[in-house]
């Protein structure tokens, strides 16, 4: 199945432009100029418990495939008995008084007969054989089952793949959001320097009598609640550390990102209009498979109706003596053919086919679901993408005009001719925007980072890894 077989509108161009495109060579993470995060990613694609788990599904999903499509193959089983058994004539009425009738005597020769005497008897037989049994598949029942089997294990792969791949762009989003922290835990750590100095100042002034005991007030209080800050940053950087830490199966020692500056560099999203970027999406190529494997399993459940044919047959040796299991002068064997067609079964095999039929129509709905979903996350996210931009471009002016504001402020209040409630506001709004800005930048980063996920940057070479 194609795309262009699905009744669902496909655009040439994208809604807004996308920034800075090109072909996305599968080194990515390399745009930010960052060791350690090469190392952590790397990390995260090798030790990740979470992409270990994937490894196994994908090993699952390959064995589950071979088993569901096995019933094509004929099925040979090999057979062993040693059998042993002592029977005797009692049960059929006979006794030892019954042989030795015609001269009076009893089996041992003494003359007498009993009638509590049983004669008994045994017998072994050993045998060594093959059985077959095989459906043979005129109509191409189990051949469809078998097609279903492994689109359904094709679907899976590239689930895990696109699943994968999330992993470990959640992975560098929070390994950024860690950057960030420690960034903003830099900024209020300078805010409180900056407090501290100015309290220091309104201090010695507060003690020589020249400033008033409000002024002091409102600097200690400065102080005490920059001290509240410094440690709820501390509390979110040791948080996303050690979330970082468990993604990469280490022990969550809260150390792992210590980097306070963000990068200024954002790697490229692959190019490519929307036709292109579907087909090159494992989580669509994923829908269509599971829409051919519902088409193929509608197709089993209609030759469901339709009778089978069985080969049944078994070959091997039969023999009292155990040594001669192996002579095929003891050999036994059997061969037939079964036709079984359903007659009455209370409609359940006709209510089957309306099941696989109903169940290729749904996978159709949800293959165009997920395509008009994937153009949504994609348009979302250039839109976002362009406010991002026009916002970051904001803040820098606004960081600009608030750090000079803050220091006008401080000059005025050094001459007195402005409150210190004049330069501890300016103070704050200075640090209040820088913070803002380092989030924004942040955001940019998560936002690049979620374009090349959904435009299908690196896809097909970590789809390649998952294979391997």
């Amino acid at each position: 199945m194609r795309i262009e077989d699905i009744d669902v509108p496909v655009p040439d161009m994208w809604g807004v432009s996308i920034p800075q495109s090109e072909h996305i060579t599968g080194d990515w993470w390399s745009y930010f100029n960052d060791l350690k995060f090469n190392t952590y990613l790397n990390n995260l694609r090798n030790e990740s418990p979470d992409i270990k788990t994937l490894y196994q599904n994908q090993r699952m999903a390959y064995h589950s495939a071979r088993i569901n499509g096995a019933s094509i193959y004929p099925a040979v089983n090999m057979s062993a008995k040693a059998d042993t058994s002592v029977q005797n004539l009692a049960g059929f009425g006979f006794g030892d008084s019954f042989l030795n009738a015609g001269n009076g005597q009893d089996s041992t020769g003494n003359g007498q007969t009993s009638a509590d005497e049983v004669i008994t008897f045994g017998n072994k037989n050993y045998g060594l054989g093959l059985n077959l049994q095989w459906e043979i598949d005129i109509w191409g029942r189990l051949l469809n089952g078998r097609k279903a089997a492994y689109k359904d294990f094709e679907a899976a792969q590239y689930d895990l793949s696109y699943l994968g791949f999330s992993i470990l762009v959640h992975g560098a989003q929070l390994y950024f959001q860690g950057r960030e922290s420690a960034a903003q835990l830099a900024l209020a750590l300078e805010s409180y320097n900056s407090l501290v100095e100015i309290r220091d100042l309104v201090k010695e002034r507060y003690e020589k009598g020249l400033r008033s005991s409000l002024d002091y007030r409102l600097a200690e209080t400065s102080v005490a609640t920059s001290i509240v800050t410094i440690e709820n940053r501390k509390n979110q950087l040791k948080t996303i550390n050690r979330q970082l830490e468990i993604l990469i199966g280490q022990y969550p020692s809260g150390t792992l990102v210590e980097r306070k500056v963000m990068p200024d560099n954002l790697p490229p999203v692959p190019a490519g209009i929307p036709a292109a970027v579907l087909g090159r999406r494992p989580d669509i190529r994923s829908l269509i498979l599971k829409v051919e494997s519902a088409s193929h399993r509608a197709a089993q459940a209609k030759r469901n109706l339709l009778p089978g044919i069985t080969l049944n047959g078994s070959a091997g040796t039969s023999t009292r003596q155990l040594e001669e299991i192996l002579n095929r002068d003891h050999g036994i064997w059997t061969l037939g053919l079964n036709i079984t067609a359903p007659v009455f079964n209370g409609n359940r095999l006709r209510a089957a086919v309306k099941v696989q039929e109903a169940s290729f129509e749904r996978s159709k709905q949800e293959l165009i679901r997920g395509i008009l979903g994937a153009f949504s996350e994609i348009e979302q996210l250039l839109q976002s993408n362009e406010s991002l931009n026009i916002q970051l471009d904001a803040l820098e002016t606004a960081v600009q005009q608030s750090e000079d504001a803050y220091t006008l402020s401080k000059e005025r209040y050094d001459k007195g001719v402005t409150t210190l409630e004049s330069v501890l506001n300016s103070q704050r709004q200075y640090n209040t925007i820088r913070s803002q800005h380092l989030t924004l930048r942040r955001q940019a980063i998560d936002n690049r980072l979620s374009l090349i996920l959904v435009l299908g940057g690196d896809m097909n070479s970590y789809h390649t890894q998952i294979l391997n």
